[in-house]
C-alpha cells in the first residue's frame, strides 16, 4: 500500500469487500465522494451500478472537460534499459536490437508526426544512465519545443535539480507509474538496477512538482497485483501529491500489462469491465483530474471511455524507437498495441461520436511573466 496511508491493506480490504449496496448508492448520490466513497466505488458490489456509475461520471466529465479529446503520441527516443523488471520487454536480459536516436533521428521522427497532426508529445526512454543523460534530454526538449506546444516525458527518475533543467529546456510534465505499490512485490518485480529505489520512484513527482512541471502522471501497472488496493493506493499518492504541489495537475493512466514476449505470465489480469469500473470511479471522485487511455486498449472501448472519463488519448502510436519515420517498417516495442488505428482514423471517431479532437494540449501563452 501506499506507505502514508493510514490504513493498512487488510483494513482497506475490508471496507471494500464489506460495502453494501444501500453505500454505493448513497455515494452516487452524493455530490462528491470522499475517500471511503472511492472506496465503495471500487467494490465487487459496485460492478452492479456499472450504468449509474456511468451517467455520473460523464457528468463530470462533460462539466469540466466539454466535448473535447486531447491527443498526443509517444516518442521512443531510446530502448536502452539498465532495470530488469520482469514484466517488461526493455529487460536488459532481453535480447534485441538496441538504440538512443541521435538528434537528428528525434527530429525526423517528430517531423513524421508533426505531418500527422500531432501537437503534444510524450518523450519515452528506458533507464540508461550512459545513454539518456540529463544534457541528452535537455537537447532533445529545446530542438522539439519549436515543433510542439506541449511535450512531456516519461524517462527515469531524476533529482529535482534536472527536473528544473529540463522544465527551462521545454518540459510541461512527468509521467511515472509506480507499477505496483505493494512493496514486498515491488522488490521482487525489479532484482536489479536502479529502479530497485521503491521510495525514490515513489517521491518522483513531488521532485517534479517542487521543479515547476505543470502536469504529473500517475499510475499503476494493472495486473501485477489486486487491482482494487493498487487503485486505493493510487487515489491516496495523488492526494498527497496534490497536496504538496497544488500548482501541478494530475494526471491518471490506467495501463494494463500486454507484454509482447510470452516469458512473463500476468499474475492477476484486468479485464475491461473492471478497468471501466477504476475509471468510472476514479472520474467520479477526481472529477476536475485530467486521465487518459492507451492504444494498449482496443478502439471500441476506447472510443466508449472518452465519452465517460478519459479526454486524452494516444494515437497513431509506436512503441519503439525510431518507428514513426526510420524504422517504421519494424514491430519490436516496449509493449503489444491493441488499437493500430492512424491519428486521421482516431480524429474521424471522435467526430463521429459528437466530440471534438484537439491536438493543442497546452499553450505557452496561458503562463504568465
Amino acid at each position: 500500500m501506499f506507505p502514508y496511508l493510514k490504513a493498512d491493506e487488510n483494513q482497506i480490504s475490508d471496507i471494500i469487500n464489506n460495502t453494501t449496496s444501500c453505500q454505493v448508492e448513497q455515494v452516487l448520490s452524493s455530490e462528491r465522494p470522499d475517500f471511503q466513497g472511492f472506496l465503495s466505488l471500487l467494490s465487487p458490489v459496485a460492478a452492479d451500478f456499472l450504468e449509474a456509475m456511468r451517467q455520473k461520471a460523464q457528468v463530470n466529465r462533460l462539466r469540466h472537460f466539454g466535448r473535447t479529446v486531447s491527443f498526443y503520441a509517444p516518442l521512443y527516443i531510446s530502448n536502452k534499459c539498465v532495470n530488469s523488471c520482469k514484466y517488461c520487454d526493455f529487460n536488459i536480459n532481453h535480447k534485441f536490437d538496441r538504440k538512443d536516436l541521435s538528434l537528428d533521428d528525434i527530429m525526423l521522427e517528430a517531423q513524421a508526426l508533426k505531418s500527422q497532426g500531432i501537437d503534444s508529445l510524450l518523450l519515452v526512454a528506458g533507464e540508461d544512465p550512459k545513454g539518456v543523460t540529463i544534457e541528452y534530454l535537455e537537447a532533445t526538449a529545446k530542438i522539439l519545443k519549436k515543433l510542439f506546444s506541449y511535450i512531456s516525458i516519461e524517462v527515469a527518475p531524476l533529482e529535482e535539480s534536472d527536473y528544473k533543467r529540463l522544465f527551462a529546456a521545454g518540459i510541461d510534465g512527468v509521467t511515472l507509474y509506480q507499477e505496483t505499490y505493494n512493496q514486498p512485490l515491488y522488490a521482487d518485480l525489479h532484482p536489479a538496477g536502479p529502479k530497485r529505489d521503491y521510495m525514490y520512484r515513489l517521491s518522483t513527482h513531488l521532485r517534479a512538482g517542487k521543479a515547476g512541471m505543470r502536469n504529473l502522471g500517475m499510475g499503476f501497472l494493472l495486473g501485477l497485483y489486486d487491482w482494487r488496493l493498487e487503485a486505493a493506493s493510487l487515489a491516496a499518492h495523488s492526494i498527497y501529491v496534490r497536496k504538496h504541489c497544488w500548482r501541478s495537475k494530475i494526471q491518471y493512466s490506467f495501463p494494463r500489462i500486454t507484454p509482447i514476449e510470452d516469458q512473463f505470465e500476468v499474475p492477476l489480469p484486468v479485464n475491461e469491465k473492471e478497468l471501466e469500473q477504476l475509471m468510472l470511479a476514479f472520474r467520479i471522485t477526481f472529477p476536475e483530474s485530467d486521465m487518459t487511455v492507451s492504444t494498449r486498449e482496443t478502439a471500441e472501448f476506447r472510443n466508449r471511455i472518452i465519452q465517460t472519463c478519459a479526454a486524452n488519448m494516444s494515437a497513431g502510436s509506436k512503441v519503439t524507437p525510431g518507428g514513426y519515420a526510420i524504422e517504421a517498417d519494424k514491430d519490436v516495442g516496449q509493449f503489444s498495441l491493441n488499437d493500430n488505428r492512424s491519428v486521421s482514423e482516431v480524429k474521424r471517431d471522435i467526430e463521429s461520436l459528437d466530440y471534438e479532437p484537439v491536438s493543442k494540449y497546452w499553450d505557452k501563452l496561458f503562463v504568465c511573466d
